[in-house]
């Protein structure tokens, strides 16, 4: 469905609904990415449509989300940050089975890349691929309230996921590039870490944003399809 708006859609997630956002390819079925936001962010970031719509130009599906309490999302109770964000996430991935072919990849941006090694490292035997962008080693360092975060906090025990791109700019201000590093050092090969030397942590500078999708696509292409 070439330069076809995506579709809108609401999914069901544990008693609350999410907003997203489907660009479907030309032909179904076909190859799924998911694609989680950072902590502050929405799916309608111009960084997360341009890559959706990359994705979808060379034959994938692509959805992004609105985590619970973001964008058009309503908020939810009782659960830990964390907690909240991986039933929201498997909620997504469970939805958007209907477009697969059994393959299935994860794409993720700050927090949202922290969520998608998680989800990797739990079905590794289910996502062929993931790609985290400037995604935190240890959220229990970064979150002014550690206590509300939920589990895990850290990425120590990665060592299932495999197949796995990490982008990481070193003038990062949030997150620094090292920790890119500390999730390289356990995650399963094939990987491959990507450090720009000036891009920050919404890799915000056009050149740098364009390698990063230009790649992205690249990691996609090779181990999705």
């Amino acid at each position: 469905m070439k330069d076809s708006p995506p579709i809108q859609l609401s999914i069901e997630a544990n008693g609350t609904v999410l907003s997203a956002a489907a660009h479907l390819p030309e032909r179904l079925p076909a190859p799924v990415v998911i694609c989680s936001h950072g902590l502050l962010s929405a799916k309608e970031s111009p960084k997360f449509i341009a890559v959706c719509e990359a994705l979808a130009g060379v034959g994938f599906c692509a959805v992004r989300f609105d985590f619970s309490g973001c964008g058009q999302s309503p908020g939810r109770s009782g659960l830990g940050l964390i907690d909240a964000r991986r039933r929201d996430l498997a909620a997504v991935i469970a939805f958007s089975q209907q477009w697969s072919n059994g393959r299935v990849g994860l794409f993720g941006s700050s927090l949202g890349g922290f969520l998608s090694l998680l989800a990797a490292n739990e079905r590794p035997e289910f996502f062929r691929a993931v790609v985290s962008w400037a995604a935190p080693f240890d959220m229990g360092s970064k979150h002014p309230e550690p206590e509300v975060l939920g589990s895990p906090t850290n990425l120590e025990a990665t060592g299932e996921a495999g197949r796995v791109l990490l982008i990481h700019g070193q003038s990062d201000e949030i997150v620094p590039w090292k920790e890119a590093v500390e999730i390289y050092k356990r995650v399963k090969d094939p990987k491959k870490l990507l450090l720009l030397r000036s891009a920050d942590h919404r890799i915000s500078d056009p050149s740098w944003r364009e390698a990063a999708i230009r790649e992205t696509v690249d990691w996609f292409s090779a181990h999705l399809q």
